[in-house]
């Protein structure tokens, strides 16, 4: 099946328990250039705010004008996995057959340069089989020649993260606290009810858990099958498990450039 933005195509997919895996490959470089371009840009950059806008109207004078200009280029060159985690929830979004909702962009959260939200990659949404659950998941970016890449095994690995993002009370809390203060007004407001509701009526099972591996390697079942399986024995019923890898057609350490619009 072609997806609607990217053009990737299934090259694997598979279950076990309640987990499920799919690979899906991205060949054409031109159009994934354009998707970072006109739909990841905005995301990392977080353009919908109006913040350039809004600076250079607060200069009044041609001093400040210029020191303007100068404070709005001092941006730090986005590592890939910075690049990835807006990727994916672009990605998820426009690719992957899930219906998923992002009440916020986790860049308007950053006080540092790289900073993220503690406990998790990805926090939202998801309306399933007539039913809103929430959405934890984590990310990985990685150009690891290996398979499955190292970011998928070990303390630091996907799994295990997600394992984390499934069964921590404390991480669940500060994960629930943050979507609260980021829902108050339509129709967000009513997702987090619904989604909220049946996590606690669950005692926290009830929820959509999503690992998406991002790399610029061959595709490979091997990179998200031996993890499905063991999430599979941790994860029980009702909780639900997706983990997703797209193989993209241009090298990770390409994409900052390719997000700006330069040639790789």
């Amino acid at each position: 099946m072609t997806g609607t933005a990217l053009g990737s195509i299934t090259c694997y997919s598979g279950s076990y328990g309640n987990v499920s895996w799919c690979g899906r490959r991205v060949d054409d470089d031109e159009r994934f250039a354009k998707y970072l371009q006109e739909v990841v840009r905005p995301r990392v950059s977080d353009s919908d705010l109006g913040f350039e806008a809004d600076l250079r109207a607060l200069a009044t004078t041609d001093m400040a004008t210029e020191f303007v200009e100068r404070l709005l280029r001092a941006v730090p060159d986005l590592e890939g996995w910075e690049i990835g985690e807006a990727l994916a929830e672009c990605i998820l979004k426009t690719d992957s057959g899930l219906d998923i909702h992002w009440p916020w962009n986790t860049v308007r959260d950053r006080r540092t340069p790289r900073a993220s939200l503690p406990g998790a990659d990805l926090v939202g949404f998801c309306k399933y089989n007539d039913v809103v659950l929430l959405v934890f998941g984590e990310v990985k970016t990685s150009s690891d020649p290996n398979t499955p890449p190292n970011v998928m095994n070990g303390g630091s690995g996907m799994a295990w993260q997600l394992e984390k993002c499934a069964t921590l009370l404390d991480i669940q809390r500060t994960l629930l606290q943050w979507l609260c203060a980021r829902c108050t007004s339509e129709p967000f407001r009513t997702l987090y009810e619904q989604a909220v509701g049946r996590f606690l009526a669950s005692e926290g099972k009830e929820l959509l858990i999503v690992g998406v591996l991002l790399r610029d390697t061959t595709p490979n079942e091997d990179d998200l099958q031996r993890r499905g399986k063991w999430l599979s024995q941790k994860l029980l019923e009702p909780t639900k498990t997706k983990l997703f890898a797209w193989y993209l057609p241009v090298p990770i350490s390409d994409w900052s450039k390719l997000l700006q619009g330069e040639a790789s």
